[in-house]
């Protein structure tokens, strides 16, 4: 066995050319089907472990898989908006803490870079994520965002720095006006969602909806054109005083919410259940038809979207199992050619005592030395291909 071990290096060093070819042909072979799976299972896990992270979900009636998705990313259009009350009435249950989540609007562009989603949610929602803030200070009043990591660094913003949010609709006279929000802390990465949007207070995005708003002192205004009606005890401004804008130190005090604030929009609940029981209480309570919002398993929903979606994978392993006969075909052309070209060699061995046992013994292992290095090689690029795609993947995750 050393023997064959010492010609077949032999071997393979004095042909140095051809061994090199062999072995990148071979690496190239293995690449594509180790990297897929390596690339797959690293996806499967990246969209699985943050629903397995979230217990529960409660949204409008609708496609559960939207809502599911907006909850989790962010991204997806929720299928309708629910509202403060379950929030009070899951808390209020004493089966878990409810996490409200609205997020319709987007940030304006900045620095060429396309708007990403405004998130308006409560202290516990940072708490719950495990987020931290890496510089700056946590959100302390209206107007206030805290940015991800991502979204700090491709937009280039810093604690002390603002961003405009985006109205929803251009001909909305009535309401979305563009809140200028002030930047007071960047999240420390996360390697989630988390890391591509901006956070804000609940009652901020529902400034941006036009439910609460602010006012000027109207008893300061020097245009009295701005005034239908004035008297010692009272002050009617007109139409054209608007809503403000920015939200500072100076006029917080005098944003205000009109209506019920149990009516007032959601587009997600987050719910931490206090255990297993609590969670099933709050799955039956919201399965009855008359409710009109319903509560999900976010881990069920989406493994059942990668079913549907890795059914392509039964395709994936078919081409892989073609491609390891392919290499079969390929190694064992290249063996039998090898034994044509060299037969002057092998009858020189033959000669000087080796058996046929010897013989094949030297090309067996010549062969297992050139395949050991070409999966050794298909292996490292592959975990470097991995390492590549995953911001990508996580950029089309995320």
């Amino acid at each position: 066995m050393l023997t064959s071990l010492h010609l077949a290096i032999r071997s393979l060093r004095w042909y140095y050319g051809r061994t090199i070819t062999i072995v990148l042909c071979l690496t190239l072979t293995l690449w594509l089907p180790i990297s897929v799976r390596l690339i797959l299972e690293q996806f499967q896990s990246d969209i699985t472990s943050r629903a397995r992270q979230t217990p529960l979900v409660i949204g409008a009636n609708g496609s559960r898989i939207d809502l599911a998705l907006h909850a989790l990313y962010f991204e997806a259009i929720p299928p309708g908006v629910t509202t403060m009350g379950e929030v009070d009435r899951v808390n209020e249950s004493g089966y878990g803490t409810a996490i409200p989540i609205h997020s319709r609007y987007r940030t304006q562009s900045r620095n060429q870079v396309d708007g990403v989603s405004i998130v308006g949610t409560s202290p516990e929602y940072f708490e719950f994520r495990g987020l931290n803030i890496a510089a700056g200070e946590p959100l302390t009043m209206l107007g206030d965002c805290v940015v991800g990591s991502n979204v700090a660094r491709n937009m280039q913003l810093k604690a002390g720095d603002s961003i405009l949010s985006a109205p929803r609709n251009a001909f909305n006279l009535a309401g979305d006006y563009p809140l200028k929000l002030r930047v007071t802390g960047v999240l420390a990465p996360g390697f989630s969602a988390d890391d591509n949007v901006v956070f804000v207070d609940t009652k901020t995005t529902w400034v941006i909806d036009g439910i609460g708003h602010g006012h000027a002192d109207l008893t300061k205004v020097q245009d009295e054109s701005l005034l239908l009606s004035q008297d010692p005890s009272s002050v009617t401004a007109s139409a054209a005083v608007l809503p403000f804008t920015e939200i500072t130190e100076e006029n917080v005090d005098s944003f205000h919410f009109h209506g019920d604030p149990a009516t007032f929009p959601l587009t997600a609940i987050v719910v931490q259940p206090n255990d297993e029981k609590g969670q099933a209480l709050l799955l039956g309570k919201y399965s009855g038809a008359e409710n009109t919002a319903v509560c999900i398993k976010p881990p069920d929903v989406v493994n059942d979207l990668l079913d549907v979606v890795f059914r392509i994978e039964r395709l994936i392993r078919l081409s892989a199992f073609i491609s390891a006969i392919v290499t079969i075909l390929f190694l064992g052309l290249v063996v039998f050619l090898s034994i044509r070209l060299r037969a002057s060699e092998i009858q020189t061995i033959t000669r000087l005592g080796g058996s046929r046992t010897t013989v094949i013994s030297y090309l067996a292992t010549e062969t297992i030395l050139q395949l050991l290095a070409a999966t050794f090689l298909a292996i490292v690029a592959a975990l470097i291909t991995q390492q590549l795609a995953s911001e990508s993947l996580r950029t089309l995750l995320f």
